[in-house]
């Protein structure tokens, strides 16, 4: 009899078995893929699995499964863990330390015990979590890891339905990537389970590479086999009855067959005629009556317990002595409801069901509740004891509403807000009135917000009232958070009375108000609504800071920084301000991801400190690195490209970028309006008009008020000026000034040099009055903000146009001043200016020296048009400049450049597998067919080869 029920669970499954060992089979080769095994309870999905794990393991790969649990769901990553801690347990810690190196190293706070990791004041966000977890994954079977044998790798996930939002989401990231991976992911789920409607479950059946299973009900032909293997005597009729009562179901068919012969004789067809597939479960509880009492109660404490309940646990759950326990356990497996051994567990899940079911409903909450106490006796895990206090009754005890707190709190921090809602939404009903209902009801709305809910706005509303007698930063969390929101939902204005009430709640000085002011001014001082009341909290900060007492805080600090740059304050105090920012942690803010860093560095190259911005994005690089914060270092990669490119890196600064993209195109395109510009910048002065014109689309779909909006117009200028079109130049170039000062009131040309622009195109025009009088404007303020590199590129402009000839006075003292600052871009330009000047004026003599110089920067830079204007000075002037070396750099492919731009930005090849999930092995293939078409030997010619400076 067991035999044949066994065999029931993989009848008629070739088509099933065959697609598994097919997708083995590719893993072996290299090929990963996703197979989602999905239909009804009892169709034989885990049977299925249980076949895939069996010739994996017979085939050598590493096989990792997990099963998603009903009572687990509140447990964030609890599956993810599942399948990922057993390796790192079983590996020695020279190997753990590998295993979660690079971009992994933001999963290693979920194994504490097992991994170190240098940890920043906050947790990764929930996406870094995600992307540590998928790269653990990866480096498990050691794939795109210099010096580690590649072993492919099954991971199963069985009851996918039950998994936490969380893991879910892991798999579906995960399954993103599985088709470069040598991974088999098999993931078997309910038809119309409670999580079928968690998007990132939908989106596993329809990813792909995939492959969906949808395993058959058993054929009549099948269920009159097993039929006749249990009574051989029975004739047809009763394997009709049996197919019709179980539908097929190759669970309910063992089932029904096993009460069936609990009888003792062959039953006649009408004894299961009138049957559905609900009464034969209901027959599983009448098996079960037939048992001693011990057993019935030991079954309906592992119900209530669930899967992989100890014995012990069970026993004192059921109130039964072990010896009992261990007989009735017993009792139980020879009756085919319960597997043998310990810990407990039962045959299927739908027996389960069936006897928790059973219990009345308030009998069940009690029950549960007892779990809880059990599992917090014995030491389990809070969101373990959550599971089953989510589903008792409220009995307004606060130790179970901390409980939930601090389960919902461990929820949030591994990136599940849906299960932290959950939890604060039960913890409210065990929750007294007043202050600590107000704290839980806050402590939701962050996990609301969190989730995308904007029921968070009408949650915080509600828990101020309560909140009137908490602390002064309770009470103002709860207005920051209000604020946020409501900036979410457009109201500016209502955003900043909650965010001034938040500030109002503090005395003078009081130096916990640092943190709310910088974040208000994150908020507010970059919308042009706002910006003149954030201002005004701002210019308190600014006196004090100007008279010697600056703020303490960092992020204040930050935003300190870069009002300092904007009003021309001395270099001095802008770098001292700078250094007091990143002095604990060049992000500034880790759960900002390195925003607060970019104000920063965005303020030293308006002061038109270069090196110092770049030595800022650099520490701010390396942190990012160690933490594998992608988000941070993505950020710090542009603020370094903005560093290198007004110093002339322009490929370093193109390389830089690449790793600013790589977020930006996962979906954190917030930054897109700043990459385009900078992107755009980068492309015109490399000749690369077209890949310009392809970046500035990156701004299409920002907002356009925003900052960067006047930076992407000036581009648009440029790149008008270089098409021939100055009269549309002039336009953008005019609106791009006038934008920025309408908007933000800023008119600085560190960040925005429009004049300079404008001149060049009215010039262009023939428009040499309006030329003249923008280029002495742009002087004129230059001088006024005092920024070396600013007054170099301006006196350039104004030597340009000046009538009835260039100014080569002030051609050459541009050149000069513009020589003592790092802005090397400029100062070839300002030299290739003066040498055409002086060749044009007859001095033929004195041009061949600043043009050759020119050339020579511009070379290096790779600023094809600079250089052959230069190239073709010298050649009208009568000289023969040096011609530059053919570098190959146009002959790469997409993909040679994209790796070679990453090996110049540092990168190993580990590393670079890991950025672009392509394997070590492709990688240095890639490098290989760089050196070749560079003439080079090694990544250190890659610079030069590259045309970096030095």
């Amino acid at each position: 009899m067991t035999k044949r029920v066994a065999e029931s669970l993989l009848l008629e499954r070739d088509s099933e078995l065959t697609a598994l060992a097919a997708a083995l089979e590719a893993v072996r080769m290299g090929s990963g893929s996703l197979v989602v095994v999905q239909g009804p309870p009892g169709v034989g999905k885990t049977r299925l699995l249980a076949a895939a794990t069996d010739q994996a393991q017979a085939n050598g790969l590493l096989v990792l499964a997990a099963r998603g649990h009903e009572l687990e769901r509140a447990i964030a990553l609890g599956v993810a863990l599942d399948l990922l801690a057993p390796p790192l347990t079983a590996a020695r810690p020279k190997e753990r330390a590998r295993l979660a190196a690079g971009l992994a190293a933001p999963a290693a706070p979920l194994f504490p015990g097992l991994l170190r990791q240098e940890l920043s004041p906050a947790a990764p966000g929930s996406d870094d979590m995600l992307r540590g977890l998928c790269r653990l994954a990866v480096n498990l079977t050691g794939w795109g890891t210099e010096g580690a044998a590649v072993r492919p790798m099954l991971l199963t996930v069985d009851d996918a339905q039950w998994a936490d939002e969380a893991s879910l989401r892991f798999l579906a990231m995960l399954a993103d990537r599985v088709g470069a991976l040598p991974l088999a992911l098999v993931v078997a789920v309910r038809d119309g389970g409670d999580g079928s409607e968690v998007s990132a479950l939908r989106r596993l059946t329809v990813q792909p590479p995939n492959r969906l299973l949808a395993p058959a009900p058993l054929s009549a032909g099948a269920v009159e086999r097993l039929v006749a293997g249990v009574f051989p005597a029975a004739g047809d009729d009763l394997a009709a009855a049996v197919a019709h009562a179980s539908g097929g179901n190759p669970f309910l068919v063992g089932e029904l067959l096993r009460s069936l012969q609990a009888d003792g004789h062959v039953p006649p067809a009408s004894a299961v005629a009138g049957m559905v597939p609900g009464t034969v479960l209901h027959s599983v509880l009448a098996r079960l009556a037939r048992l001693p009492a011990e057993a019935g109660r030991l079954a309906t404490s592992l119900a209530v317990l669930g899967d992989r309940t100890p014995l012990r646990r069970a026993a004192r759950h059921a109130g039964l002595g072990l010896p009992a326990a261990e007989r009735a356990a017993d009792v139980l497996a020879g009756a085919h409801l319960l597997r043998p051994g310990d810990p407990l567990g039962f045959l299927h899940p739908l027996i389960a069901a069936a006897v928790h079911a059973d219990l009345p409903a308030f009998a069940r909450a009690r029950a549960h509740r007892r779990a809880a106490d059990l599992l917090a006796e014995d030491g389990e895990g809070v969101e373990k004891v959550a599971g089953h206090l989510l589903v008792s009754q409220p009995e307004g005890d606060l130790a179970v509403a901390r409980t939930l707190r601090e389960a919902a709190g461990l929820a949030l921090r591994r990136g599940d807000p849906a299960a932290a809602t959950r939890l604060l939404h039960r913890a409210l009903a065990d929750a007294t009135a007043g202050r600590y209902s107000g704290e839980l009801m806050l402590e939701l709305a962050r996990a609301q917000m969190t989730a995308g809910d904007m029921a968070a706005h009408d949650t915080v509303t509600e828990a101020l009232p309560l909140l009137d007698d908490a602390p002064a930063p309770v009470r103002a969390e709860a207005l920051t958070l209000l604020a946020r929101l409501r900036n979410s939902r457009g109201d500016f204005s209502g955003a900043a009375v909650a965010q001034d009430a938040a500030l109002d709640l503090f005395e003078a000085g009081d130096p916990r108000s640092e943190d709310v002011l910088a974040e208000y001014l994150m908020i507010a001082r970059f919308h042009p609504s706002l910006r003149r009341h954030a201002a005004r909290r701002l210019a308190p900060v600014l006196r004090e800071a100007r008279q010697g007492r600056p703020p303490g805080r960092p992020g204040l600090l930050a935003h300190l920084t870069l009002q300092l740059a904007l009003d021309g304050d001395p270099v001095p105090e802008v770098l001292r301000a700078a250094s007091g920012a990143l002095a604990h942690d060049p992000l500034v803010d880790p759960v900002g991801h390195g925003s607060l860093m970019g104000i920063v560095v965005h303020a030293l190259v308006i002061a038109g400190e270069l090196v110092a911005a770049e030595a800022a994005a650099d520490a701010a690089l390396s942190a990012a690195r160690r933490r594998g914060d992608v988000l941070a270092y993505g950020y710090a990669g542009y603020h370094r490209a903005l560093a290198r490119y007004h110093q002339g890196a322009l490929t370093a600064a193109l390389a830089d970028l690449e790793a600013a993209r790589g977020p930006h195109d996962e979906g954190w395109n917030s930054a897109g309006g700043w990459i385009a510009f900078l992107l755009a910048w980068v492309h015109l002065e490399r000749g690369e008009e077209d890949a310009a014109e392809e970046a500035l689309h990156l701004a299409d779909p920002h907002p356009p008020d925003g900052m960067y909006s006047p930076l992407v117009l000036d581009c648009r200028a440029r790149l008008s000026l270089l098409r021939g079109d100055p009269a549309a130049a002039l336009r953008a170039a005019r609106d791009a000034g006038h934008l920025l000062e309408r908007l933000y009131e800023i008119d600085h040309p560190g960040l925005l040099p429009w004049r300079g622009t404008a001149a060049i195109a009215a010039h262009h025009l023939g428009d040499h009055p309006a030329a003249q009088e923008l280029a002495g404007q742009a002087v004129a303020r230059a001088r006024t903000v005092g920024v070396a590199q600013a007054v170099g590129a301006a006196l350039r402009v104004a030597g340009l146009v000046a009538r009835p000839r260039p100014d080569l006075s002030l051609l050459a003292e541009a050149a000069k001043i513009l020589q003592g600052t790092p802005a090397a871009l400029e100062h070839a330009r300002a030299l290739v200016d003066l040498g055409a000047a002086l060749w044009r004026a007859g001095r033929g003599r004195d041009c061949g020296p600043p043009l050759r110089q020119g050339l020579a920067l511009a070379d290096r830079m790779h600023a094809r048009p600079l250089a052959e204007r230069a190239r073709a000075e010298l050649h009208a002037a009568g000289m023969r400049p040096r011609r530059t070396a053919v570098a190959g750099i146009d002959a790469l492919t997409p993909a040679e450049r994209r790796v070679a731009l990453l090996a110049l930005h540092g990168h190993s090849n580990g590393q670079i597998a890991q950025t672009l999930f392509i394997s070590t092995k492709t990688v240095e293939t890639h490098l290989a067919r760089v050196y070749r078409k560079l003439a080079i030997v090694n990544r250190r010619q890659l610079s030069e080869a590259f045309g970096s400076p030095t």
